[in-house]
């Protein structure tokens, strides 16, 4: 559709063709390129920006997207849910209220637009079978692993397939059938279903022992505290603890646990005007200042001294 380096015009045509969105260009030369096919309802896109950006959508009401990392990787964060996506891992948004996506440098990713309309027609048979429930809504952010992921990927490239063909006719019943295919998969392949408690039950439940976590987490951001006591303190195994977490997260529990306290660090440096870099990192036990303006450059796209240097 077009290729750009230009940021502002990027931007432009991007929330035209794409989302309305916030975007904030970090490392990096744009080198902004869209390519774009619809096929029946669905519509296909191939993105790159060259630069590192973070991207903040508009809540999407009409559409979910599916997104495969081509190359590069990107992080996600919706409604409370947060996650990193590499090259052939298929991630699904469906943001209500709010998302981060931060998009690495050279990052290149397959876009699948899929309407809701489409989502609502094939909903309605899996109602009457019992297979969904009649409220059922997509989570805001999934990642699909393993055989779920393969099998998403697999649909993904039939459906490429179906991209004009000089040597064969348009098959449109087929085309129906894949768009078809497409939508009960990403229906009943969400987080929950097909365990034996129902999808609300068990959501519920992790969303409890996941705020338990956090606020556990939290309470402990200046002290040393090692994975196993960390699960102790939340009544879980390690194990399970490491599960809820990449779960909920995205992430395991450390690098949650590091997650919150590069947070933390970053508020005191854009509200207090007297401590320096090293006493801040060492308070939230970053002992390598090295690895801690690392760690903090790519979470924030600047380093500790810069975010220092805003609050004069």
């Amino acid at each position: 559709m077009f290729t750009s380096h230009c940021q502002e015009e990027s931007h432009q045509l991007l929330a035209h063709e794409l989302v309305d969105h916030d975007l904030r260009w970090r490392q990096g030369s744009v080198d902004t390129a869209l390519f774009h096919a619809a096929i029946g309802h669905c519509d296909l896109f191939m993105l790159r920006y060259g630069a590192e950006v973070e991207v903040r959508p508009k809540p999407f009401t009409d559409f979910v997207l599916m997104q495969i990392p081509l190359r590069g990787s990107t992080s996600m964060l919706c409604d409370g849910t947060e996650l990193e996506a590499k090259p052939g891992q298929l991630s699904v948004l469906a943001p209500r209220h709010e998302a981060r996506l931060i998009w690495r440098r050279g990052c290149e990713q397959l876009i699948v637009k899929v309407p809701r309309s489409l989502l609502q027609l094939t909903r309605k048979p899996l109602v009457v079978e019992d297979a969904l429930a009649a409220d059922a809504n997509l989570p805001s952010l999934f990642r699909l692993e393993g055989r779920q992921g393969a099998r998403g990927l697999r649909l993904v490239g039939e459906l490429l397939d179906q991209l004009p063909n000089d040597d064969e006719g348009d098959n449109p019943q087929w085309r129906d059938h894949l768009e078809e295919s497409l939508s009960v998969f990403l229906l009943t392949h969400q987080p929950g279903i097909g365990s034996i408690e129902p999808s609300s039950l068990r959501e519920r439940k992790m969303r409890r022992q996941a705020q338990k976590i956090e606020v556990i987490m939290r309470d402990r951001l200046t002290d040393s505290v090692t994975l196993r006591t960390l699960a102790y303190e939340c009544g879980i195994s390690v194990r399970s603890l490491n599960n809820l977490c990449h779960q909920c997260y995205g992430q395991s529990p450390m690098e949650r646990m590091r997650n919150l306290r590069l947070e933390a660090a970053r508020e005191r440096f854009l509200s207090s005007r007297s401590l320096s870099v090293t006493e801040v990192a060492l308070e939230y036990g970053f002992t390598h200042l090295g690895r801690f303006a690392g760690y903090y450059h790519e979470r924030f796209g600047e380093l500790p001294r810069q975010s220092l240097a805003r609050r004069t």
